[in-house]
């Protein structure tokens, strides 16, 4: 009896690998059961050991979440509790991973089943990049151009529009170019992919800098350095135009009926 006693507690704890030794063996048990009685049928055997584990206590009754920052989690929760009441044996970890990645947030998980009743939840977040201008308003996208649902524009605002056919996928390797020169990125309010192949960059001050096609590293350099020594950015133009090479065009900001700066 002191045997079966401590054999019960053991397997109510299920914290080490005899819990899944355990379980095996009622399964074995079962299996050879049911073979003799002549119920020879996967379902039936699969359906009895289900049952035989709920029993045991192998339910879920612990959901850890880690790097969980934008997603809800009401929202994880909910699609976790429609596995409530199966074994912690009996859940898809497939589907339960495919219905997780459905949230607008999330660009991965992976979801760790342990026994005998905890499932962890390790969540990979999309990181947002730009506000990208659709016919519907802004719309929060990630490096990979992909929309993020459920999000707020409006929470991101400080961040560049993009604008422009092919934009959305093509933004993060202009943004690291823009990157690269802090201070004149500082005043960029927006991007425009054109023509799909080359971009506009629009400051705060209206001024834009049209960028060549080819070689936009270099481009965008050069006008950091010439920004330094003569601080041409904020001078009234209109456009600077870097798309020949070599060249810097300026296009003066004349006021016409109204329009343009004031001087």
């Amino acid at each position: 009896m002191r045997r079966l006693a401590e054999l019960n507690i053991f397997a109510k704890q299920g914290r080490t690998l005899s819990l899944k030794a355990s379980i095996i063996g009622f399964f074995g048990i079962l299996l050879v059961v049911s073979a003799v009685a002549g119920y020879w049928r996967a379902d039936l055997l699969q359906a009895e050991f289900h049952q035989l584990a709920i029993a045991r206590g192998f339910t879920p009754k612990t959901i850890e979440i880690t790097g969980r920052n934008h997603t809800k989690k009401q929202e994880i929760v909910a699609i976790a509790n429609q596995m409530k009441g199966r074994s912690i044996l009996a859940i898809d970890l497939i589907e339960l991973r495919k219905n997780i990645l459905d949230l607008g947030w999330v660009e991965d998980a992976v979801i760790i089943r342990t026994l005998p009743d905890k499932l962890e939840i390790r969540l990979t977040e999309r990181q947002p990049v730009a506000l990208l201008q659709t016919p519907d308003g802004h719309q929060l996208i990630d490096a990979s151009g992909a929309i993020i649902t459920g999000a707020n524009p409006s929470d991101f605002s400080h961040l560049v529009v993009a604008s422009g056919s092919g934009a959305a996928i093509r933004v993060s390797v202009i943004l690291d170019i823009l990157h690269s020169e802090p201070e004149l990125f500082a005043d960029v309010w927006a991007v425009q992919y054109v023509s799909e192949r080359r971009w506009d960059i629009h400051m705060r001050s209206g001024l834009t800098i049209r960028l060549p096609e080819q070689d936009p590293v270099m481009a965008w350099s050069q006008l950091a350095k010439l920004e330094q020594d003569t601080a041409i950015t904020e001078r009234d133009l209109a456009a600077i135009d870097l798309r020949v090479p070599g060249q810097l065009v300026v296009e003066p900001n004349i006021p016409i009926r109204g329009k343009g700066r004031k001087t």
